[in-house]
Protein backbone atom coordinates (compact mmCIF):
# COMPACT_ATOMS: atom_id res chain seq x y z
CA UNK A 1 0.00 0.00 0.00
CA UNK A 2 1.15 3.74 -0.51
CA UNK A 3 2.60 6.12 1.61
CA UNK A 4 -0.91 7.67 2.61
CA UNK A 5 -1.96 4.41 3.87
CA UNK A 6 0.93 3.75 6.03
CA UNK A 7 1.27 7.80 7.17
CA UNK A 8 -2.09 6.68 8.36
CA UNK A 9 -1.14 3.90 10.14
CA UNK A 10 1.40 5.84 11.58
CA UNK A 11 -1.08 7.71 13.41
CA UNK A 12 -3.02 5.37 14.58
CA UNK A 13 0.17 3.91 16.03
CA UNK A 14 -0.11 6.71 18.96
CA UNK A 15 -3.59 5.98 19.63
CA UNK A 16 -3.40 2.66 21.59
CA UNK A 17 -5.85 3.13 23.58
CA UNK A 18 -8.09 2.68 20.23
CA UNK A 19 -6.39 -0.21 18.48
CA UNK A 20 -5.55 -1.78 21.43
CA UNK A 21 -2.07 -2.90 22.48
CA UNK A 22 -1.21 -6.37 20.21
CA UNK A 23 -2.09 -4.26 17.04
CA UNK A 24 -0.39 -0.60 18.79
CA UNK A 25 2.82 -3.20 18.95
CA UNK A 26 2.72 -4.01 15.15
CA UNK A 27 1.64 -0.48 14.01
CA UNK A 28 4.31 0.75 15.78
CA UNK A 29 7.41 -0.43 12.98
CA UNK A 30 5.69 2.24 10.38
CA UNK A 31 7.38 4.92 12.94
CA UNK A 32 10.86 4.22 11.94
CA UNK A 33 11.23 0.73 10.69
CA UNK A 34 10.54 0.70 7.31
CA UNK A 35 11.95 -1.03 4.70
CA UNK A 36 14.31 1.34 3.01
CA UNK A 37 15.30 2.30 -0.30
CA UNK A 38 19.11 2.23 -1.72
CA UNK A 39 21.54 4.19 -0.54
CA UNK A 40 22.56 5.20 -3.83
CA UNK A 41 18.98 6.43 -4.48
CA UNK A 42 19.22 8.82 -1.82
CA UNK A 43 22.41 9.61 -3.06
CA UNK A 44 21.26 10.51 -6.41
CA UNK A 45 18.52 12.32 -4.79
CA UNK A 46 21.04 14.69 -2.59
CA UNK A 47 22.98 15.04 -5.79
CA UNK A 48 20.07 16.12 -8.02
CA UNK A 49 18.57 18.57 -5.25
CA UNK A 50 21.99 19.58 -4.12
CA UNK A 51 24.06 19.54 -7.13
CA UNK A 52 26.96 17.82 -7.34
CA UNK A 53 29.79 19.99 -5.51
CA UNK A 54 27.61 18.95 -2.21
CA UNK A 55 30.27 16.58 -1.78
CA UNK A 56 32.60 18.37 -1.03
CA UNK A 57 30.52 19.11 1.98
CA UNK A 58 29.14 15.55 2.88
CA UNK A 59 31.24 12.19 3.72
CA UNK A 60 30.41 9.33 4.05
CA UNK A 61 27.45 8.75 3.25
CA UNK A 62 26.11 5.65 5.58
CA UNK A 63 23.13 3.41 5.09
CA UNK A 64 19.81 4.26 7.05
CA UNK A 65 19.53 3.92 9.94
CA UNK A 66 15.36 4.98 10.08
CA UNK A 67 12.74 4.82 7.53
CA UNK A 68 9.10 5.79 7.57
CA UNK A 69 6.39 6.81 5.17
CA UNK A 70 7.93 9.66 3.65
CA UNK A 71 11.65 9.88 3.89
CA UNK A 72 14.78 8.10 5.57
CA UNK A 73 17.70 8.60 7.51
CA UNK A 74 21.30 8.19 6.82
CA UNK A 75 24.21 9.16 8.82
CA UNK A 76 27.12 11.11 7.27
CA UNK A 77 29.66 13.39 7.80
CA UNK A 78 29.64 17.30 8.01
CA UNK A 79 33.36 17.57 6.28
CA UNK A 80 34.15 21.56 6.84
CA UNK A 81 33.95 20.39 10.93
CA UNK A 82 34.02 16.84 10.74
CA UNK A 83 30.77 16.62 12.87
CA UNK A 84 28.40 13.71 12.24
CA UNK A 85 24.87 14.47 10.80
CA UNK A 86 21.81 12.93 10.07
CA UNK A 87 20.42 13.45 6.03
CA UNK A 88 17.29 12.97 5.71
CA UNK A 89 16.04 12.21 2.48
CA UNK A 90 12.36 12.18 0.86
CA UNK A 91 11.51 8.66 -0.72
CA UNK A 92 11.11 8.46 -4.24
CA UNK A 93 7.75 9.25 -6.13
CA UNK A 94 6.46 9.82 -2.72
CA UNK A 95 4.56 12.71 -3.88
CA UNK A 96 3.01 11.42 -7.03
CA UNK A 97 2.45 8.31 -4.89
CA UNK A 98 0.56 10.16 -2.22
CA UNK A 99 -1.40 11.91 -4.52
CA UNK A 100 -2.42 8.54 -5.75
CA UNK A 101 -3.73 7.40 -2.45
CA UNK A 102 -5.22 10.44 -0.83
CA UNK A 103 -7.34 10.47 -3.89
CA UNK A 104 -8.98 7.21 -2.77
CA UNK A 105 -8.91 8.46 0.88
CA UNK A 106 -11.16 11.33 -0.29
CA UNK A 107 -13.47 8.82 -2.33
CA UNK A 108 -13.92 6.61 0.37
CA UNK A 109 -15.04 9.33 2.93
CA UNK A 110 -17.37 10.72 0.57
CA UNK A 111 -18.98 7.03 -0.13
CA UNK A 112 -19.22 6.68 4.25
CA UNK A 113 -20.99 9.99 4.36
CA UNK A 114 -23.09 9.15 2.04
CA UNK A 115 -24.14 5.60 2.73
CA UNK A 116 -23.95 5.75 6.68
CA UNK A 117 -25.46 9.02 7.18
CA UNK A 118 -24.29 8.33 11.05
CA UNK A 119 -21.17 9.14 9.95
CA UNK A 120 -21.44 12.54 9.23
CA UNK A 121 -21.15 13.68 12.67
CA UNK A 122 -17.41 12.23 12.42
CA UNK A 123 -16.98 14.40 9.30
CA UNK A 124 -14.78 11.66 7.59
CA UNK A 125 -14.11 14.32 4.35
CA UNK A 126 -13.24 17.12 6.93
CA UNK A 127 -10.65 14.25 8.14
CA UNK A 128 -8.87 13.48 5.04
CA UNK A 129 -8.29 16.99 3.93
CA UNK A 130 -7.21 18.07 7.24
CA UNK A 131 -4.74 14.60 6.95
CA UNK A 132 -3.79 15.90 3.40
CA UNK A 133 -2.79 19.22 4.13
CA UNK A 134 -0.33 17.90 7.29
CA UNK A 135 1.55 15.65 5.02
CA UNK A 136 1.58 17.82 2.00
CA UNK A 137 3.48 19.97 4.15
CA UNK A 138 6.06 17.06 4.92
CA UNK A 139 6.38 16.66 1.61
CA UNK A 140 8.70 19.97 1.48
CA UNK A 141 11.35 19.35 4.04
CA UNK A 142 12.17 22.96 3.99
CA UNK A 143 9.63 23.69 5.93
CA UNK A 144 10.73 21.17 8.68
CA UNK A 145 14.05 23.33 8.54
CA UNK A 146 12.42 25.93 9.40
CA UNK A 147 10.09 24.58 12.00
CA UNK A 148 13.33 22.95 13.44
CA UNK A 149 15.41 26.28 13.53
CA UNK A 150 12.40 28.65 14.94
CA UNK A 151 11.62 25.51 17.42
CA UNK A 152 15.35 25.09 18.60
CA UNK A 153 15.23 29.10 18.98
CA UNK A 154 12.55 28.96 21.15
CA UNK A 155 14.18 26.64 23.68
CA UNK A 156 17.74 27.93 24.09
CA UNK A 157 17.54 28.63 27.08
CA UNK A 158 16.18 25.20 28.04
CA UNK A 159 19.35 22.82 28.78
CA UNK A 160 16.99 20.14 29.52
CA UNK A 161 15.98 19.95 26.09
CA UNK A 162 17.94 19.22 22.92
CA UNK A 163 17.00 20.53 19.51
CA UNK A 164 19.12 19.72 16.27
CA UNK A 165 20.64 22.44 14.92
CA UNK A 166 19.71 22.50 10.88
CA UNK A 167 22.63 22.80 8.22
CA UNK A 168 21.01 25.12 5.47
CA UNK A 169 23.55 24.51 2.85
CA UNK A 170 22.74 20.68 2.79
CA UNK A 171 18.99 21.38 3.10
CA UNK A 172 16.40 21.52 0.11
CA UNK A 173 12.84 20.66 -1.13
CA UNK A 174 14.08 16.78 -0.37
CA UNK A 175 16.58 16.72 1.43
CA UNK A 176 17.16 17.89 5.55
CA UNK A 177 20.55 17.91 6.75
CA UNK A 178 20.55 18.02 11.10
CA UNK A 179 23.02 17.64 13.53
CA UNK A 180 23.11 14.30 14.75
CA UNK A 181 21.63 13.24 18.51
CA UNK A 182 21.71 10.00 20.06
CA UNK A 183 19.68 9.27 23.51
CA UNK A 184 17.52 6.25 24.22
CA UNK A 185 14.14 5.78 23.44
CA UNK A 186 11.27 7.00 25.50
CA UNK A 187 10.07 3.59 26.73
CA UNK A 188 9.49 3.32 30.24
CA UNK A 189 11.34 -0.19 30.35
CA UNK A 190 15.04 0.69 28.79
CA UNK A 191 14.89 3.98 30.66
CA UNK A 192 14.13 2.25 33.47
CA UNK A 193 17.07 0.04 32.76
CA UNK A 194 19.62 2.87 32.37
CA UNK A 195 18.80 4.43 35.79
CA UNK A 196 16.45 6.90 33.87
CA UNK A 197 13.28 8.12 36.58
CA UNK A 198 10.34 7.27 34.27
CA UNK A 199 8.22 9.96 36.86
CA UNK A 200 10.38 12.71 36.05
CA UNK A 201 11.11 11.82 32.18
CA UNK A 202 7.01 12.12 31.96
CA UNK A 203 6.85 15.02 34.07
CA UNK A 204 9.57 17.32 31.79
CA UNK A 205 7.72 15.98 28.08
CA UNK A 206 4.65 17.19 29.64
CA UNK A 207 5.91 20.63 31.30
CA UNK A 208 7.78 21.14 28.00
CA UNK A 209 4.87 20.62 25.70
CA UNK A 210 2.69 23.02 27.89
CA UNK A 211 5.45 25.27 27.79
CA UNK A 212 5.64 25.58 24.25
CA UNK A 213 1.89 25.34 23.40
CA UNK A 214 1.20 28.10 25.61
CA UNK A 215 4.19 30.33 26.51
CA UNK A 216 5.08 30.37 22.30
CA UNK A 217 2.16 29.47 20.55
CA UNK A 218 4.62 26.84 18.68
CA UNK A 219 5.20 23.37 19.52
CA UNK A 220 6.38 20.01 18.39
CA UNK A 221 2.53 18.05 17.36
CA UNK A 222 3.94 14.72 16.71
CA UNK A 223 5.41 13.78 19.68
CA UNK A 224 5.27 9.95 19.36
CA UNK A 225 8.22 6.94 20.18
CA UNK A 226 9.68 7.54 16.58
CA UNK A 227 10.69 11.52 17.22
CA UNK A 228 11.90 11.27 21.11
CA UNK A 229 15.12 10.22 22.90
CA UNK A 230 16.46 10.86 25.98
CA UNK A 231 19.65 11.85 26.58
CA UNK A 232 22.26 9.91 29.18
CA UNK A 233 21.92 13.27 31.09
CA UNK A 234 17.52 12.84 31.26
CA UNK A 235 17.37 15.68 28.83
CA UNK A 236 14.51 15.29 26.37
CA UNK A 237 15.89 14.96 22.59
CA UNK A 238 13.78 16.20 20.10
CA UNK A 239 13.54 15.08 16.18
CA UNK A 240 11.53 15.10 13.53
CA UNK A 241 9.22 18.65 13.11
CA UNK A 242 7.47 17.85 10.05
CA UNK A 243 4.27 18.54 11.96
CA UNK A 244 4.19 21.25 14.19
CA UNK A 245 1.26 22.98 15.96
CA UNK A 246 0.30 26.83 16.42
CA UNK A 247 -2.25 28.19 18.91
CA UNK A 248 -2.87 32.43 19.05
CA UNK A 249 -2.84 34.16 21.81
CA UNK A 250 -6.51 34.21 22.91
CA UNK A 251 -6.82 30.72 22.82
CA UNK A 252 -3.78 29.80 24.63
CA UNK A 253 -4.87 31.80 27.41
CA UNK A 254 -8.55 29.54 27.41
CA UNK A 255 -6.49 26.80 27.71
CA UNK A 256 -3.73 28.15 30.54
CA UNK A 257 -7.38 29.20 32.67
CA UNK A 258 -8.22 25.63 32.50
CA UNK A 259 -4.95 24.34 33.28
CA UNK A 260 -5.14 27.01 36.47
CA UNK A 261 -8.50 26.26 37.49
CA UNK A 262 -7.82 23.02 37.15
CA UNK A 263 -4.62 23.10 39.42
CA UNK A 264 -6.80 25.52 41.86
CA UNK A 265 -9.87 22.90 42.24
CA UNK A 266 -6.87 19.98 42.91
CA UNK A 267 -5.03 22.00 45.76
CA UNK A 268 -8.91 22.30 47.12
CA UNK A 269 -9.51 18.81 47.41
CA UNK A 270 -6.25 18.48 49.45
CA UNK A 271 -7.00 21.16 51.89
CA UNK A 272 -9.99 19.52 52.42
CA UNK A 273 -8.84 16.25 52.53
CA UNK A 274 -6.40 17.35 55.72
Amino acid sequence: MGPAYVKFGQVLSTRSDVTGKELNAQLRFLQDRLTPFPTDQARAAITAELGPEIWELIGDLGEPVAAASIAQVHPAIWKPTGAKVAIKVLRPKVRRQFRADIGTFHFIAAMIERIVPGSRRLRPTAVVSHFESVVNTELDLRLEAAAASNYRENSRDDERLVVPEVYWTGTSRRVLTLEWVEGLPVEPEPLAAAGQDVAKIANRLIRTFLRHALHDGFFHADMHQGNLRVGADGALIMMDFGIMGRLDSITRRHYAEILFSLRSEEHTSELQSH
